[in-house]
């Protein structure tokens, strides 16, 4: 009986759950069956708004009520932004690089582009690296910020600020300074890295001997052309020429001097957007093998010139003179290093190697008349601290030399550069860049030198004594300890 009952329960229960499950499918169905009431194309309230979006009452296309809901107050156009469009602001030095010490002068545009006028708060941060030197509208300064607290910017229209900033002195390469302006949502940014001299990116190397093949034991001749396309002048520039194998070094002009195992120049200066030209002179070896190349690197600033020449049985005709609209203009001395109360002989040279005559030629030589004195040679004439020669006009292919002797002053500190700087300028020399009509040759007073010679062998002959009297000194020693 109890069986049963339990049975019945059973039963009844999945009638019930049977039933349920069909009206609750069958609802469903029938919702999905219909059409909704925010996409049938009727006014279902009769508000005067048909269906989604511009029925106030519809929430989407999929809402079955088209009467009033949260959504029923809304503006139609509600799927619209209703923020104005942002503005544009832009800052910007005009520069990629600068260097430690230099002023950077920003200028900061705010650009409306909506018909309606907009009052905003213009801030600009300002790295501390910068610091301010001059600015325009009177903007508050907060800690590393310039703010322009009420800026009015009309409709279709723009303003404009500006601020300049210097880099602190001990700020290191490749520094990144950001500037970045904010106007309500928009922002404009400006990067400049800071970089002492002009950058590597700015030269370009260039080297050539002007031929394709060479013999074993002939000259060759190769000129190198380092070039900057910077607005700067570019100083401090370091070239350096591996010496290729087989070959020998025989001699390089501008200041290049041999290493041991190559050619290197120090410290040249090249004019902004021009270009700094030197040359040396290598001999292909006797041992060295037919059909070998000889590959001449440059390099300067990160970049190379590369040429390569073909060793060959017989020797290929006359090199071709390469030929430039430039001068060859270089002061050389007898030595690097000087004592106070010594001399030096310089020796200035001038070539024209354009195809023209250069009229009015003069030849200008600056010193430090502190502590330099010239005592005989070709002179020319001494004006204040520089020697003037006037050589009327110098044809094409012509040179001119001059050389002379400095004395040292006894007074010339250790450590002091020496520089002497010569100039040229003529007549047509219009198309001639300033690092070509420019040359800078620099000596070093060194005073603390161990004098050579006799001094020299006295002290290595006062060591051996010294050294002599110890060993002498121990070995007594040992015997009195040894005795004893």
């Amino acid at each position: 009986m109890k069986t049963r009952r339990s049975t019945l329960a059973v039963l009844s229960a999945a009638t019930l759950l049977i039933s349920s499950m069909h009206v609750i499918a069958t609802g469903v169905e029938g919702a999905y069956a219909s059409t909704f009431a925010c996409n049938d194309g009727d006014d279902n309230d009769h508000d005067g708004g048909i269906d989604y979006p511009l029925d106030g009452g519809c929430e989407s296309p999929n809402d079955q009520n088209e009467g009033p809901g949260i959504y029923a107050n809304r503006d139609p156009r509600w799927d619209l932004d209703p923020r104005p469009a942002p503005l544009l602001v832009t800052v910007t030095d005009g520069r990629s690089f600068a260097e430690p010490g230099d002023v950077l002068h920003y200028d900061i545009t705010v650009q409306n582009p909506t018909d309606t006028d907009r009052a905003i708060a213009l801030r600009v941060a300002v790295p501390a690296e910068l610091s301010l030197e001059a600015t325009t509208g009177n903007p508050v300064v907060d800690v590393r910020s310039l703010i322009w607290p009420e800026v009015l910017v009309a409709g279709g229209q723009s303003v404009a600020y500006s601020f300049a900033a210097r880099i602190a002195p001990g700020s290191p390469d490749l520094q990144a300074l950001h500037v970045t302006a904010y106007a309500d949502e928009a922002k404009g940014s400006d990067t400049t890295s800071v970089y002492r001299g002009v950058v590597p990116a700015a030269f370009s190397v260039s080297a050539t001997d002007g031929i394709a093949e060479a013999a074993p034991g002939d000259d060759i001749d190769y000129t190198i052309t380092i070039k900057n396309e910077d607005t700067g002048l570019a100083t401090g520039v370091d070239v350096h020429v591996s010496l290729p194998q087989y070959t020998e070094f025989i001699g390089a002009d501008q200041g290049g001097s041999w290493t041991g195992n190559g050619v290197f120049w120090k410290g040249l200066t090249v004019s902004p957007k021009g270009e700094r030209v030197i040359g040396l002179r290598l001999r292909v070896r006797s041992d060295a093998p037919i059909g070998a190349v000889i590959q001449f690197v440059a390099a300067a600033k990160g970049q190379q010139g590369v040429d390569r020449t073909k060793v060959s049985q017989t020797k290929e005709e006359a090199p071709r003179e390469i030929r430039s609209e430039r001068l060859v203009l270089r002061k050389s001395a007898n030595r690097t290093d000087v004592r106070p109360g010594e001399q030096l002989i310089y020796t200035v040279y001038l070539r024209n190697t354009t195809d023209a005559a250069i009229h009015n030629v003069v030849v200008e030589d600056r010193m430090d008349r502190r502590y330099m004195r010239v005592v005989s040679g070709d002179t020319g004439s001494v004006a204040g601290d520089r020697t003037v020669w006037n050589l009327g006009t110098l044809a094409p292919g012509a040179s001119w030399q001059a050389q002379y002797t400095v004395e040292i002053s006894a007074d010339a500190p250790h450590g002091t550069e020496l520089q002497n700087v010569v100039s040229v300028s003529g007549d047509g020399m219009e198309e001639i860049s300033l690092t070509q009509r420019v040359y800078m040759s620099t000596v070093n007073v060194v005073g603390r030198m161990p004098p050579t010679g006799a001094p020299m062998v006295d002290l290595g002959m006062g060591l051996v004594a010294g050294l002599a009297s110890a060993l002498s000194t121990f070995a007594t020693q040992r015997m009195r300890r040894m005795a004893a």
